[in-house]
């Protein structure tokens, strides 16, 4: 692991102000709008491989855009490269698949709650390998948690259809991926290498699994113009998850990790709110129940205080790759 000294322990300690709380609603919004942006692009006869490429290849060219400009291009060593296609594929190119084919299936809000788990398993991954201890308050949570997930799919009328529960384990199954792509990004991190440039990365490791299987099973989205809504949802899509998750690495930056990660409550609020505005989502009482548990959930596991050595951060909930 990497230790990140006295600065990350500075920015800890800032004072935040209203422009600190505007930015971790302004991601929030954004990342919950990318997801209903994914339903938009999945429901209207896109590929999930071709509309992860797509997505993933724009926010990957924001984010290798940002790391030129700051003067840190990504990383060509051996163990670098290796680190990003690692992460790429389990914490980018299989969850965004994964992400796009849920929402063809499922409501935009129960996407965003079966996703907002990726906290809960990356912390039992975390005792279970006796990386962190096994702490009451946090294990409370991965207990809350799980009952959450299970609401999702075991009591009948759950789900606003039958035959949805498996969708709703693919959701989890990407989550868990996601999770252990944060596990091992906090283990196996290169030494040396800034995180703007290990997230860009990770993109473009993705967009180089993503390519060969897209151009093997022609799911590759048409890039010539007129384009329709197919392209503009996948691409709004990637930007939105670009610039939120740009912000979030810069309050990490200036208000610290614990601040950045209460963007998960507003994550999947803002999915849930997004699916009703948008799709006319309506949701039963065991639906409901599983937000305020997983709210609660998130709340338990979150740490009081950043750890002396962190990860790679990771984006927390939602929408997959950006972490």
């Amino acid at each position: 692991m990497v230790s990140v000294g006295g600065s990350a322990a500075v920015a800890a300690g800032r004072q935040t102000g209203p422009l600190a709380y505007g930015l971790l609603l302004f991601m929030g919004i954004a990342w919950g709008l990318a997801v209903a942006c994914s339903k938009i692009a999945s429901t209207s006869g896109g590929h999930p491989v071709g509309l992860a490429l797509w997505q993933v290849s724009i926010s990957g060219t924001m984010l290798l855009i940002a790391a030129l400009a700051s003067g840190r291009p990504p990383s060509l060593r051996r163990d670098a490269l290796r680190f990003c296609l690692i992460c790429g594929v389990t914490g980018v190119a299989f969850p965004a698949i994964a992400l796009f084919w849920c929402t063809i299936h499922l409501p935009a809000g129960i996407v965003a709650i079966a996703f907002a788990s990726m906290p809960l398993f990356t912390y039992l991954m975390s005792v279970a390998f006796a990386v962190e201890p096994g702490e009451r308050r946090r294990l409370l949570g991965v207990i809350v948690g799980l009952v959450a997930m299970a609401l999702l799919v075991l009591p009948e009328g759950s789900l606003p259809g039958p035959g949805l529960a498996p969708w709703v384990m693919l959701a989890l199954v990407a989550s868990l991926s996601m999770s252990f792509e944060n596990f091992y990004a906090g283990g196996f991190r290169p030494p040396g290498v800034a995180t703007l440039p290990l997230s860009c990365g990770r993109q473009l490791g993705a967009v180089l699994v993503l390519v060969p299987i897209a151009l093997v099973t022609g799911t590759t989205v048409p890039v010539q113009v007129p384009w329709g809504e197919v392209q503009w949802a996948a691409t709004a899509t990637g930007v939105l998850s670009g610039v939120a998750y740009t912000t979030y690495l810069h309050v990490i930056r200036t208000c610290g990790p614990v601040f950045a990660s209460q963007s998960a409550y507003v994550i999947t609020l803002a999915g849930v709110a997004w699916g009703m505005l948008l799709f006319e989502e309506r949701h039963s009482i065991f639906i409901w129940l599983a937000l305020a548990l997983t709210l609660a959930a998130i709340a338990l596991v979150r740490p009081q205080r950043p750890r002396a050595a962190v990860p790679l951060p990771a984006a927390p909930g939602v929408l997959p790759g950006q972490g």
